[in-house]
């Protein structure tokens, strides 16, 4: 550019020596142009350039816009769901007893079932009765005795007075007291304040159908020595 320049230069002064000065600046102007074509046109790339980058930054402007709707609602169902879990919640709260209570019964009842059949098989002198009222849940009658037992998954204090004190109950049902009064443990585990606490009540804590089989055996012996 610079040579292209200079040599308009030269050819421009020679050209006003001669007195064609009109000559001289269409030289001049044109070598000026020719010098600045590259210039425009890297202008006019650059432009076009701009253009399609703004037209990028728009669409992008509009994928964000797009996105924060998007997440906005998004938003909004999350705290719906949040509402619902809090109502569930609620819900579950208001009826915890209820539901505590039911597990229970379904506990009982399974055990019971359980027991009935397993004594059927494996010891049918002792009968297996479904009580589920004040003082016992099953009551088990077989060689001249009568046993209360009330079922828990994990025994508890209130458990142990339950039966205790549901001794009358059964003395007016059937005419007798029990011999035994007992606490079913479905999970296995006795507290140990629990098993203390039932020791001082006179009520024996059983984990499984064997060792309840075990126990009525031996109260029926020792019933058995004391009559004999």
């Amino acid at each position: 550019m610079e040579e292209a320049l200079a040599q308009a230069e030269a050819t421009a002064i020679e050209l006003v020596r001669l007195g064609r000065v009109e000559d001289a600046l269409k030289c001049v102007f044109g070598a000026i142009r020719e010098a600045l074509r590259p210039l425009v046109e890297s202008v006019k790339r650059q432009g076009e350039m701009l253009s399609d980058l703004m037209e990028s930054v728009g669409e992008l402007r509009r994928n964000v816009d797009k996105l924060t709707a998007d997440v906005g609602e998004l938003t909004k169902n999350v705290d719906k769901l949040a509402e619902s879990v809090a109502d569930l919640r609620d819900i579950v709260a208001k009826h915890e007893g209820a539901i505590r209570e039911f597990r229970g019964w379904r506990t009982e009842w399974d055990v019971a079932d359980r027991l009935e059949a397993w004594f059927k098989r494996k010891a049918p002198e002792y009968e297996i009765i479904k009580w589920f009222k004040m003082g016992a849940d099953v009551l088990i009658e077989g060689k001249g005795i009568l046993v209360a037992v009330e079922i828990t998954t994990v025994p508890y204090r209130e458990a142990v007075d339950r039966v205790k004190n549901g001794v009358g109950a059964v003395k007016n049902a059937w005419g007798r007291e029990p011999d035994v009064l007992v606490i079913w443990s479905e999970s296995g585990v006795v507290p140990e304040e629990v098993a203390k606490y039932a020791a001082e009540r006179g009520v024996r804590v059983v984990r499984g159908v064997r060792e309840l089989r075990a126990l009525l055996d031996e109260v029926a012996k020792t019933k058995e020595g004391v009559l004999g």
